[in-house]
């Protein structure tokens, strides 16, 4: 059985998680791919929450001892996927920041050699 209060720590930490991330979004200081990802979660948990058979099911199904033991295990499912996901966009990210880096080195050189030959030809 799922108590109360875990079922109330649900849905005010899904509630509050969703008023973040909306609050983000006005902001426009959250990317909307990283939002859906969020507000998806959030509803997940209301849900879970808010029909609790569900989460029973889920735990029969899965032969998990408990539904909190369930949640945990879902969390950090969650969590996993999101961390490999940022691991990706950081690999891609200091990928595109290398060769930024290379390319205004390769400007600057270009740049520097020019008022060099400018500065002999004078």
């Amino acid at each position: 059985d799922m108590s109360v209060g875990l079922r109330i720590f649900l849905l005010v930490a899904a509630l509050l998680a969703g008023a973040v991330v909306l609050t983000r979004i006005r902001k426009a200081k959250m990317q909307i791919e990283d939002s859906v990802f969020w507000v998806l979660s959030a509803m997940l948990f209301i849900l879970l929450a808010a029909f609790p058979p569900l989460i029973y099911r889920l735990t029969e199904f899965f032969g998990v001892q408990s539904p909190a033991n369930l949640l945990f295990l879902l969390v950090i499912a969650i969590l996993f996927m999101k961390v490999f996901s940022l691991s990706l966009k950081v690999s891609l990210l200091e990928e595109k920041l290398s060769s930024l880096a290379q390319s205004v080195a390769l400007r600057e050189r270009y740049a520097e050699e020019a008022r060099e030959d400018r500065e002999e030809k004078n």
